[in-house]
């Protein structure tokens, strides 16, 4: 009988206990729910701000989303763009470079504390972050066409061309190191080295499609048509949904016809 009572004692403990565990863990998810729908709630209401252009107010929204939730990569991205608006160069390079420095594979974190700094006027403390943005992430395809974009306006795309050389000398069967300095010969308008980076990129078996996009584009700027066209099938003989690929040919053989 003792040893029945114990046993009733002990289930109605562990169901005491259970209910008490779930009552906590119910207690910090409803929280949780609570503060992901507050900063949520908040970060819209930033968001509104900014495309309104009430910058200040969006500054003020952004900053209140940040202190409940410090993690958040993108509200520091849209509150750095939001004090740029409103000139505090100095805040929003501090939030950039702060940015860049947590999250180190945020390109946009760079590429924004780059155009900061450019509009400081410290170009070359500009070039010195897209100098450490390419070589930390050498394989991002986005990397130097952002960066050549921003350079070219300033007459230095020709570092960008330096040191994706460096790379494709470092690493000679990479093909994305070659699509990337292609990609930059061609915003440099060398078009007959691009193509030659373009050609090695897909003699090293690239998976990217842009190899074969932007081998026609500049095949194409050299007055060989055919070639470009023979290219393009080729990428939609690899990918028969290439339809990038596919736009290109029809806008060729229409330009022809004309």
């Amino acid at each position: 009988m003792r040893k029945e009572l114990q046993m009733v004692e002990t289930s109605q403990q562990i169901y005491f206990l259970a209910v008490a565990v779930v009552g906590i863990v119910l207690t910090i998810l409803s929280f949780l729910l609570w503060k992901t729908f507050t900063t949520s709630s908040i970060f819209q209401k930033g968001v509104t701000l900014y495309q309104q252009k009430d910058y200040k107010g969006a500054e003020v929204a952004f900053r209140q989303a940040i202190a409940q939730q410090r993690t958040n990569d993108m509200i520091r991205l849209l509150l750095g763009n939001t004090l740029m608006q409103q000139d505090k160069l100095d805040e929003a390079i501090g939030v950039f470079q702060e940015l860049s420095d947590r999250s180190p594979k945020n390109v946009d974190a760079y590429l924004r504390l780059g155009e900061a700094l450019i509009e400081q006027g410290k170009l070359e403390d500009a070039i010195a972050v897209f100098h450490k943005l390419i070589h930390r992430l050498p394989n991002n395809t986005e990397v130097p066409l952002k960066v050549g974009g921003i350079l070219s306006k300033h007459g230095r795309l020709e570092e960008v061309i330096a040191d994706y050389r460096e790379l494709t000398k470092q690493n000679p069967d990479k093909a994305v190191a070659h699509l990337n300095l292609a990609n930059v010969l061609m915003g440099q308008g060398k078009l007959e080295e691009a193509t030659l980076e373009y050609r090695e990129a897909i003699r090293l078996k690239i998976k990217k499609a842009d190899a074969y996009w932007y081998l026609g584009d500049a095949l194409i700027q050299q007055g060989n048509r055919e070639e470009a066209l023979a290219v393009w099938r080729s990428a939609i003989r690899r990918n028969p949904n290439d339809k990038v690929a596919l736009s290109r040919i029809k806008l060729a053989l229409q330009d022809h016809l004309s």
